[in-house]
């Protein structure tokens, strides 16, 4: 009986050259509503966010603001919006 494939959650280690703008708009995007520059901050159409989106999730968290990625409405296009506390 084969196993089952268990995929590790992508970790910061494993960032590309090209996943660092997607991950550095959400951190700017986190900074802006903790710091109370914004209520909410919604990022569209950012190459790579589908890539980076469990780790801004934990940063948000972390910092204490809501994280939601939206689905495709376009074809290859999401959407992450950074929000007040739930």
């Amino acid at each position: 009986m084969d196993s089952p494939i268990i995929l590790r959650p992508r970790g910061a280690e494993d960032l590309t050259d090209a996943d660092a703008p997607a991950l550095a708009e959400i951190d700017a995007a986190i900074a802006m509503v903790v710091n109370g520059h914004a209520t909410r901050v919604r990022l569209t159409a950012l190459p790579f966010v589908g890539r980076v989106a469990g780790i801004g999730a934990a940063r948000a968290q972390a910092a204490g603001v809501m994280f939601h990625l939206e689905g495709v409405d376009r074809s290859g296009v999401l959407t992450v919006t950074v929000g007040p506390a739930a």
